[in-house]
């Protein structure tokens, strides 16, 4: 064999341990700690599981990691890391983060009232200057409620849901805006921030849709979006994705 055909052909043995190396590596995704039961603190979660059974379906082990969603939005924004979820869009992501053509699942915003002081709006365009709204801190809202504080509404930023339900029914503030979804039921909020007797829903914001969001800036974003894609197509076409869903779905 000749010098340069063994020159070659140890680049190409080179090149592809590297190449199967990069495919074994697990992928670091970055996920919020208190969205229940989408990504709870434990790591456990429907778009936790959801996530990880895309990027397995197309041979990706993703290994997530749990952060505060403020964190997670920053570092994805600051393309420090691949991927952060769940996401929902707003203007100053333009240019810094790519979405998936699909979401992974659906919210509509509803508001929640004190029932010992409810509020005499009946929707958004109704709600008075100096209203107090709990909203949780880092998270998207839809346009009928993120332009609200140029109308003189003041949003109190919360950690999480829980604790903006909580403060409602203190009295603390005025309403409380909270992610509902088939899985996510307003119901289920209320009973886990064990306030159902002191508070119930009103009316509801604009549905939006929340995704995965990547980093085209970071060297692996663009790559593992498509991934993403791939293996999402292939749990919907496998209807893993429908196991996924009904696991988590509420009990009857």
């Amino acid at each position: 064999m000749h010098a340069t055909q063994s020159r070659f052909l140890i680049a190409g043995v080179i090149s592809l341990l590297s190449s199967t190396h990069s495919l074994a590596t697990p992928l670091e995704i970055l996920v919020e700690n208190a969205a229940e039961p989408f990504s709870r603190a434990d790591g456990t979660g429907y778009a936790n599981d959801l996530v990880v059974a895309a990027f397995a379906a197309v041979g990706i082990e993703a290994k997530l990691k749990v952060v505060p969603y403020s964190r997670c939005k920053k570092m994805v924004l600051d393309a420090k890391a691949i991927a952060c979820f769940n996401m929902a869009w707003e203007p100053a992501m333009a240019g810094k983060i790519k979405f998936p053509s699909m979401p992974l699942y659906t919210v509509t915003p509803i508001y929640f009232q004190n029932k010992a002081h409810p509020l005499s709006a009946k929707s958004e365009a109704e709600f008075s200057v100096g209203l107090k709204i709990g909203v949780v801190s880092g998270y998207e809202y839809p346009p009928s409620a993120s332009q609200l504080p140029k109308r003189g509404i003041i949003f109190v930023q919360g950690q999480n849901e829980q604790i903006n339900l909580k403060q409602l029914a203190l009295g603390s503030i005025n309403a409380a805006l909270v992610m509902a979804s088939e899985i996510q039921t307003p119901q289920y909020w209320a009973d886990n921030a064990g306030v159902t007797a002191q508070v119930e829903t009103t009316f509801f914001s604009s549905k939006q849709d929340v995704f995965i969001g990547f980093s085209p800036q970071h060297p692996k974003g663009l790559w593992a979006l498509k991934k993403f894609e791939e293996g999402y197509k292939a749990i919907t076409d496998n209807e893993k994705i429908k196991q996924i869903k009904a696991k988590w779905q509420p009990q009857k």
